[in-house]
């Protein structure tokens, strides 16, 4: 298909009263006419099986040498129970959604790589807990992720009316939100501490020094997170996914910028990331015929890989410390130090969440898991919807933020359904990322979800040789 006829497919595929051929749908979702191949599956369960292979090699190799002060152990479980805990790791693969057709999938496959399968893992190989009680864990994960799952791929959307948003005016409105934002950023770091933060990672200096002054700004200026987060997860991913998919080099080039100059006022690795994610997702998008979980599942498999061997040919932690540990491991280890802590204690309830309700006296979870696991309340462990479910409500809160988060991306894939599905998944990256170790709620409104559904909602796509044009202007609204 053309990117027109593409396009073409997929809004028809989203309007009442109209459908597509078995052709077109199989094109459009990624699958075959007759659902998803029993080939398919097999490839998804041995690159999922490779992935957590390299995962333990990393594990046994590196971390577990290297971090064993955050709380990583090594207990080899029986045969029996190892048996039970690849099973468990396995069988989402087999419901979970196959194609990128509606964008949500990104979450889901994120939630399953980077949380469940280390929730399984990890807690089970580094916590002193018989597998018997870590099971009230995993069942009801297995259930969570089921239920995810099953929103992307199974409800009817919404059909949401689309706002025609002339290129004349929607430009320059968003030109002028993003130069505020960014001369705040500027005003409030001061470009010469922004330069000298640049310059001096060059010097040999580390990224946390940046943090820590940051973490001192933030003092004075609260909002100010909110706008990074706005900035990093929603704003400048736009640009980048714009200038990406339509060959805009002045978008892909601001929001680069952008990005840097994020990193240098809050020294957060993540804003440096996302130019590469997007860059490497969006090689993807463009052709969604392939499986989303077989690329990202190969993706993670071979830069869990890659760092492993670079950091051991070269006697370094640097590459598995960023990927494997922080980005695929930390959640699991997480996740199992909240469900052993809030098992013995009890949940802690909603009211710290509120600031009326707020006991000052009282540790929150993120604090008080960094206190009771590392010894220091200013340790904040931030974790999953999964893990704060727990902490706050027990089993019925791990189950009511499932619920509360599939709305989210219900609403999401009712927004995307008139877009361009190639923009609807890359302006999801981002808030995709930030789900593993925070509340769904805090990547709505602080770390750019909100923001990202507005922008795709708003923004004009430009088709084939148009300079823009709105991707529909038909639709019944809700």
């Amino acid at each position: 298909m053309s990117r027109a006829n593409e396009l073409s497919a997929h809004l028809r595929s989203a309007l009442p009263g109209t459908a597509l051929s078995r052709s077109e749908r199989a094109e459009t979702d990624g699958t075959p006419a007759a659902g998803v191949s029993t080939v398919m599956k097999a490839k998804l369960l041995l690159v999922t099986g490779l992935y957590v292979a390299a995962l333990l090699w990393a594990y046994d190799r590196i971390v577990v040498p290297e971090f064993g002060y955050e709380g990583y152990a090594l207990r080899w479980p029986s045969g029996i129970q190892m048996t039970w805990l690849i099973t468990m790791v396995f069988l989402p693969v087999l419901f979970l959604p196959n194609s990128s057709s509606r964008p949500s999938a990104l979450v889901v496959w994120w939630l399953y790589l980077t949380v469940y399968i280390t929730a399984i893992i990890v807690p089970a190989l580094s916590l002193s807990m018989p597998l018997e009680r870590l099971l009230q864990l995993q069942l009801p994960l297995l259930l969570c992720l089921g239920l995810l799952s099953w929103v992307s791929s199974g409800p009817r959307l919404l059909s949401v009316r689309q706002m025609v948003v002339s290129p004349a005016l929607f430009w320059p409105a968003f030109l002028i939100i993003w130069v505020v934002c960014i001369v705040i950023l500027i005003a409030s770091g001061r470009f010469s501490s922004l330069a000298g933060n640049l310059a001096s990672l060059f010097e040999g200096a580390n990224e946390y020094t940046i943090r820590s002054q940051y973490s001192d700004l933030l003092q004075e200026v609260p909002l100010l997170g909110y706008l990074t987060g706005q900035l990093s997860n929603a704003i400048h991913p736009f640009l980048m996914a714009f200038g990406l998919r339509y060959r805009r080099r002045v978008c892909l080039i601001a929001g680069i910028v952008g990005q840097v100059i994020v990193f240098c006022l809050t020294g957060f690795k993540s804003a440096l990331a996302s130019i590469v994610f997007l860059a490497l997702l969006a090689l993807f998008v463009v052709r969604p015929r392939r499986s989303l979980g077989l690329v990202l599942t190969s993706g993670l498999m071979i830069a869990v890989l890659a760092s492993t061997v670079i950091d051991r040919a070269t006697n370094n932690v640097f590459w598995t410390s960023l990927i494997t540990r922080r980005t695929v491991l930390t959640p699991g280890l997480v996740t199992g130090f909240y469900f052993e802590h809030y098992s013995q204690i009890g949940p802690v309830g909603l009211g710290y969440h509120f600031a009326f309700l707020r006991d000052e006296r009282m540790l929150a979870p993120p604090s008080e898991i960094g206190f009771a696991y590392m010894g220091d309340a200013n340790i904040h462990a931030n974790a999953n919807l999964w893990a704060e479910g727990y902490a706050d409500l027990g089993l019925p809160g791990m189950f009511l933020y499932t619920i509360f988060t599939a709305f989210l991306i219900w609403i999401y894939d009712s927004i995307a359904a008139r877009r361009d599905p190639a923009m609807a998944v890359l302006l999801l990256a981002m808030p995709a990322a930030t789900v593993s170790n925070t509340l769904p709620s805090t990547t709505l409104i602080t770390h750019g979800a909100l923001a990202a559904a507005l922008i795709l909602y708003l923004a004009p796509s430009p088709i084939e040789n148009e300079e823009s044009h709105p991707s529909s202007t038909v639709g019944t609204s809700v």
